[in-house]
């Protein structure tokens, strides 16, 4: 990511997802691992996609936000993120990428499934407002296919 990244991931991160998150928390996450932190531009530079990863105390690295602009979605941006993110964590030793993600958002775990995800945990009242989740992990060299 480059400085001054943040408002236009922010813009794409209340625009792609269903959950208010405040400004604050994406910028926490960015802090959070700079290095797993990446942004997709359009030739015109806009954002369209923003993908922030966390370093976790048992070695792994954890998607914490994956989110992509409805307009491009579906032509390879969250794969292209994904596999920045898995190349920092291979740099990194990293071996085991994790995710959380809402049991009703089937097109998130169909997205990541088809990327080598395998759910590991289910997560009851793990959201906020009491939604459930589910816990997916993959290897960071985990080779991507969208088929």
């Amino acid at each position: 990511m480059r400085p001054g990244d943040g408002d236009g991931a922010y813009e794409v991160l209340c625009s792609s997802l269903d959950e208010y998150f405040a400004r604050e928390v994406l910028d926490y996450f960015m802090m959070q691992w700079p290095a797993g932190s990446f942004v997709a531009v359009d030739y015109a530079g806009r954002i369209m996609g923003y993908i922030a990863g966390s370093r976790l105390q048992n070695g792994r690295a954890a998607v914490s936000l994956l989110c992509v602009n409805q307009l491009v979605r579906g032509r390879g941006v969250g794969e292209s993120l994904l596999a920045h993110l898995r190349q920092a964590a291979r740099m990194e030793g990293i071996r085991t990428i994790q995710l959380e993600v809402r049991t009703t958002n089937t097109e998130a775990i169909r997205f990541y499934e088809r990327r080598g995800f395998k759910p590991v945990e289910s997560l009851p009242r793990f959201y906020n407002d009491g939604g459930d989740g589910i816990r997916m992990i993959s290897s960071s060299s985990e080779s991507l296919s969208n088929s």
